[in-house]
């Protein structure tokens, strides 16, 4: 991590406690025993709302926040309230309401339960991209179809 990104992180951190998220582990700094380079303590908040700045902005270091729902139809609203939609992920011991709930997510790709196909399409929806890389999906952007009609 470059001293401008480990910049970044720590202001996302202090934001995150400005907007009234909890520190649960981590926070500020650099981990114990770490003094040299840009290393960014792990850290996790609780009592997050999908308002604040942490839970809307892509934050690309080791920062994580933890969202509660009152029910399905809540964590499909808060997992679609975004400007994102590359990946998500939904865990349930019932597969068949892991693929219900799958089935309304707004992203590219969606992992029940850790599943990963590396060769299924890639791309994501929203701000997160357009167009599909791998299988059929990935070769159509390369196609120039053509119609020729008399």
């Amino acid at each position: 991590m470059s001293e401008r990104q480990w910049e970044r992180v720590q202001s996302y951190i202090r934001r995150g406690v400005e907007e009234g998220a909890r520190i649960v582990v981590g926070g500020p700094g650099r981990p114990e025993g770490l003094a040299d380079g840009y290393f960014v303590r792990p850290t996790l908040f609780a009592d997050v709302t999908n308002d604040m700045t942490i839970a809307r902005e892509e934050i690309f270091g080791p920062v994580l926040s933890i969202l509660t729902y009152r029910d399905e139809d809540h964590a499909v609203e808060i997992a679609n309230d975004t400007d994102y939609g590359l990946h998500a992920y939904v865990f349930s011991s019932d597969i068949a309401r892991a693929h219900r709930i799958a089935s309304r997510l707004e992203a590219g790709r969606v992992a029940i339960n850790g599943g990963f196909e590396p060769l299924s399409p890639f791309g994501g929806f929203k701000q997160s991209g357009i167009g599909r890389e791998y299988g059929t999906f990935g070769l159509e952007g390369f196609l120039e179809p053509r119609s020729v009609m008399a």
